[in-house]
């Protein structure tokens, strides 16, 4: 549990210092432009059909059905393998704002992505009180594992990136964050509902869900991916790394 509050204190780190960021220094993380299209719909429905087959794609390698997966090169190949429909996706559309990927200063969106990732650490290992287990993350940071995560968490950046760009722009920001807090639940309650209902049950999923919409809020704001990709990165090697 102390493990736990720690991760929950970690990225609501990065939630908090995004949206300080955004409203006190907004020209500090550069924005793209909002994304507009005239066919939603049949965006909507290509996107929807692309994140299908990465499912699919995604349930046959955890099946052994492609490359080994205890090779983390390997591991990587099958994350190029399994997000290869939404990377067609982006192809077929090409387009920086879909994406939120902006046309300068990239540099400097890693940059402040980097220095909210180790505030983030500092804000698990002070929560988890875990400071003596920091070796054990700077050992996953060179090991070929950290590669398969890097890329896993590049997909999943873009992912999040034009799903907020293409609901956001097509309804409204809180439809887009009410539809992935949903999203979340929903992944969240079998698991938490091994152990019955309860009020920490229920403080839990709110706590997932609460999570999820101030990060995304936070993109929302800076209308910038690159920042998240390092922050996201690394607070999965964190994850990696424990014991």
């Amino acid at each position: 549990m102390t493990q736990y509050l720690g991760i929950i204190t970690a990225y609501g780190a990065v939630g908090l210092l995004a949206w300080l960021l955004a409203l006190l220094y907004p020209r500090l993380i550069p924005a793209t432009a909002e994304y507009r299209t005239s066919s939603r719909w049949r965006q909507m429905a290509l996107f929807a059909a692309a994140t299908a087959i990465a499912v699919v794609l995604a349930s046959l390698v955890e099946s052994d059905l492609f490359l080994a997966q205890n090779d983390p090169l390997l591991a990587a190949a099958n994350q190029c393998v399994i997000f290869a429909p939404l990377l067609g996706y982006f192809v077929i559309y090409r387009s920086r704002t879909l994406v939120m990927i902006p046309g300068g200063n990239t540099i400097r969106s890693l940059a402040v992505g980097v220095g909210i990732a180790v505030c983030a650490l500092a804000a698990y290992y002070s929560a988890a009180d875990q400071w003596g287990s920091l070796p054990r993350l700077g050992n996953a940071l060179f090991s070929l594992a950290a590669v398969e995560i890097a890329v896993r968490a590049l997909f999943r950046c873009l992912f999040i990136a034009a799903f907020l760009s293409l609901v956001s722009s097509g309804w409204s920001k809180g439809v887009a964050l009410g539809l992935a807090g949903f999203a979340v639940a929903l992944t969240q309650i079998p698991g938490l509902l091994e152990d019955g209902f309860s009020a920490a049950w229920f403080a839990l999923l709110a706590a997932h869900v609460a999570l999820v919409a101030g990060l995304l809020s936070a993109i929302l704001a800076t209308r910038n991916i690159v920042w998240f990709w390092p922050v996201f990165t690394v607070l999965n090697l964190l994850l990696f790394s424990l014991p």
